[in-house]
């Protein structure tokens, strides 16, 4: 794993943690798996699936997941704008 990878999975696991959630990456090793680098975001309470899964895999790429989880804390912000 290069270090830029290496870099980009740990600030997406920190985004995670600080909205809440837990970041899974695949397991896989085979660079021609369908899931290979890919990622989903878990719940840690409930383990409910909350983002980038299939039905027995994980599917978003690092920038999907990124995009999904600054685009989260701009919605919440808006929202806590319309109720003040």
């Amino acid at each position: 794993m290069s270090v830029h990878a290496k870099n980009r999975d740990l600030a997406l696991r920190r985004l995670a943690a600080n909205r809440g959630l837990r970041l899974v990456k695949s397991k896989r090793r085979n660079p021609d798996a369908a899931d290979y680098g890919r990622y989903g975001l878990l719940d840690p309470d409930t383990k409910e699936k909350v983002f980038g899964f299939a039905r027995t895999r994980v599917k978003a790429s690092p920038e999907e997941i990124e995009e999904y989880l600054r685009n989260d804390v701009r919605d919440s912000w808006k929202r806590s704008l319309r109720k003040v």
